[in-house]
C-alpha cells in the first residue's frame, strides 16, 4: 500500500469515528514535531524466565475473528488515542506480513496482539515504516504494534505475551529481537523490561511538512532505563504510545 493511500486510509477511520480533535493532533505532530523512541533489544539466547500474568492466557497467530473484537473503532467510551491506536493496527492488517500473534484468554477471547517479523520481510518492513526501522539482520527480528485491548490492562498480560512471542524468532533462525517504545512511555518500556529487554539504540525521528526523517544512534552496552536512575520517591513520568510510521 502507497505511503499516500495509508495516510488517506487513517484520515478517513479517523474522520468516521468523530475524533476530529485527533486528526487535528496528528496533522499539528506530522507537520513540525520532534520524536525520540528507544529501539529496545533481547538475547534469545541469554536464558529468561516469561513473568507470570495475572490470568492464565495462550498465545496464538491472529484469527479473522479476532480483528472485530480488538481494533473496533466505534466501541462506545474508548479515548480518542485508543482510536488511533486501532487505526494504525487495522491499516497495518492488509500488508499481510507474517506473522501476527495474540494472547488470549481462557475463554479464547483476544487481549493483545502483536506483530513478530523476520528479515525476510524487510522489502515490506522498509516500505511500509518509510525508514523508521533499521534494515533487519538475518539473525534479527522484529516486535511491532503490540496493542492491549483496555479492559485487559493493568493484569500484566504485555510483558508476558511479548516474552513468548519473542521466543518464536528462533522459528525463523533469530538471535535478536528489536522493538521500538517511545521514551515518555514508562508503561511500556517497563513491560518490555519485564519480558527481558534492554536499551539498544535511539531512534530521532524529525516530521517537517508531512516529511519524516529518522536517525539512529547506538547506545553503549549496558545502557540503564531512565526510569532506574529515578529516586524511589519521585513519580515517573507516563505518556501514550505514539508508535506510528
Amino acid at each position: 500500500m502507497s505511503t499516500l493511500m495509508n495516510r488517506a486510509k487513517m484520515v478517513f477511520l479517523l474522520l468516521v469515528s468523530g475524533k476530529i480533535g485527533l486528526l487535528g493532533r496528528e496533522f499539528k505532530r506530522r507537520l513540525y514535531s520532534n520524536e525520540r523512541s528507544l529501539c529496545l533489544r533481547r538475547d534469545l539466547d541469554i536464558p529468561f524466565e516469561t513473568p507470570a500474568a495475572k490470568l492464565a492466557i495462550e498465545i496464538r497467530p491472529l484469527h479473522e475473528t479476532d480483528v472485530g473484537e480488538l481494533l473496533d473503532v466505534h466501541d462506545e467510551g474508548i479515548p480518542g488515542k485508543a482510536v488511533k491506536d486501532r487505526v494504525q493496527r487495522k491499516l497495518f492488517l492488509p500488508e499481510k506480513v507474517p506473522v501476527c500473534y495474540v494472547a488470549v484468554t481462557e475463554d479464547g477471547s483476544p487481549a493483545f496482539m502483536q506483530w513478530l517479523m523476520a528479515a525476510t520481510e524487510n522489502e515490506k518492513i522498509q516500505e511500509y515504516f518509510c525508514g523508521g526501522v533499521p534494515v533487519l539482520n538475518e539473525d534479527e527480528g522484529l516486535l511491532e504494534f503490540g496493542f492491549t485491548l483496555e479492559k485487559y490492562r493493568g493484569l500484566r498480560i504485555m510483558p508476558h505475551a511479548i516474552s513468548e512471542i519473542a521466543k518464536k524468532g528462533r522459528d525463523f533462525g533469530a538471535k535478536y529481537i528489536i522493538t521500538f517504545v517511545p521514551e515518555k512511555n514508562i508503561p511500556s518500556l517497563k513491560g518490555c523490561k519485564r519480558a527481558g529487554f534492554s536499551p539498544y539504540m535511539v531512534r530521532v525521528a524529525r516530521w517537517r511538512w508531512f516529511r519524516r526523517r529518522c536517525q539512529f544512534k547506538m547506545l553503549p552496552p549496558g545502557t540503564p532505563f531512565s526510569f532506574d536512575s529515578y529516586p524511589a520517591a519521585e513519580p515517573v513520568p507516563s505518556s501514550t504510545n505514539e508508535k506510528f510510521s
